[in-house]
């Protein structure tokens, strides 16, 4: 069996497991409880509080300590008085420009509402000149007014061809009431007044296909007034050679404009089915009237004009 050991039998054992720390007693520093910090923590800002209080000089505020009063940085600062009397100056100097530009303002307002009044005017007159017939008659300045309008040619070719058919009856009508016979060179006259037209017809855009239609018409007009002995004498061919010569050199004109406007026209312009109508007519005249010449030069240009589209065709 074990050996137990023997108990303590007096003080010289107990103190002796004792020194060997068998029995020995743990100490811990001293230190303040959470109790007593508490009341250290709330007896220190009063203290401070009475401290503070003690030394601020009477009359003021703990406020005034910590904030400061507020200033204002957007105030304007006062008006400079030579500022002041410079602007003054300015606006006094350039016054009577302001009452100027205003005039001028109020001045242009009253031409512009002139300008209207006027512009509806002249449309006013260039309807009722159109509404009479009276295209062809009407003065250069007006003409050239009146044809800036896209509906220009075919307005003005319709006048004219309006005229001119006209003219051709009071022709007749005048021939009929006559015993003689009007001399050739009276119809030639009267029907070459209307050559200025065409021409400026032929200068608008898309006229110039018209005015070659109404130079043939007005070569005709003239061939309905003749046919007998008594209008072949020498006077009356020598006029109705001299009023085609007229009409060849405005016709020579008429087709170098449609030859340059060719290409707006639709459909395009055969030039060689033309030559064959006029070849045909200068033919029926000379057996008919003894006219020895039709649109000579005219047909010149346009036979040639003919062989150059088809050349280009190959």
């Amino acid at each position: 069996m074990p050996i137990r050991p023997a108990p303590y039998s007096d003080s010289r054992d107990r103190d002796r497991d004792s020194s060997h720390g068998l029995y020995k007693d743990t100490q811990y520093p001293s230190s303040p409880t959470s109790q007593d910090k508490l009341q250290s923590y709330r007896a220190q800002p009063i203290q401070d509080h009475l401290y503070n209080s003690s030394q601020r000089p009477p009359g003021t505020s703990s406020d005034a300590t910590t904030h400061t009063a507020p200033t204002n940085m957007n105030l304007a600062p006062a008006p400079d008085p030579l500022t002041k009397a410079f602007n003054e100056a300015i606006n006094e100097a350039i016054k009577p420009y302001h009452d100027r530009i205003e005039e001028l303002r109020n001045e242009l307002e009253d031409t512009t509402l002139q300008i209207q009044q006027l512009e509806d005017e002249r449309a006013d007159m260039h309807a009722w000149i159109d509404k009479r017939g009276l295209r062809a008659d009407v003065p250069p300045r007006i003409a050239s007014a009146m044809n800036s309008d896209p509906s220009a040619a075919s307005t003005l070719n319709y006048h004219i061809d309006r005229k001119m058919t006209v003219i051709n009856g009071d022709l007749h009508r005048l021939q009929d009431s006559l015993t003689a016979h009007l001399p050739t060179s009276t119809f030639a006259t009267t029907l070459l007044t209307l050559l200025p037209s065409i021409e400026n017809l032929a200068s608008l855009p898309g006229g110039a296909s018209l005015a070659f239609e109404l130079v043939i018409k007005l070569g005709g007009n003239l061939n309905s007034h003749g046919g007998d002995d008594g209008w072949n004498n020498d006077a009356d061919i020598q006029s109705r050679a001299s009023f085609y010569s007229r009409l060849d050199d405005c016709m020579v004109d008429v087709i170098r404009q449609r030859l340059s406007q060719a290409g707006g026209e639709d459909p395009p312009w055969v030039v060689a089915r033309d030559v064959k109508r006029l070849e045909k007519t200068g033919s029926f005249l000379r057996s008919k009237i003894g006219l020895q010449s039709y649109f000579p030069r005219s047909l010149d240009v346009m036979r040639y004009e003919a062989k150059r589209g088809d050349s280009q065709q190959l």
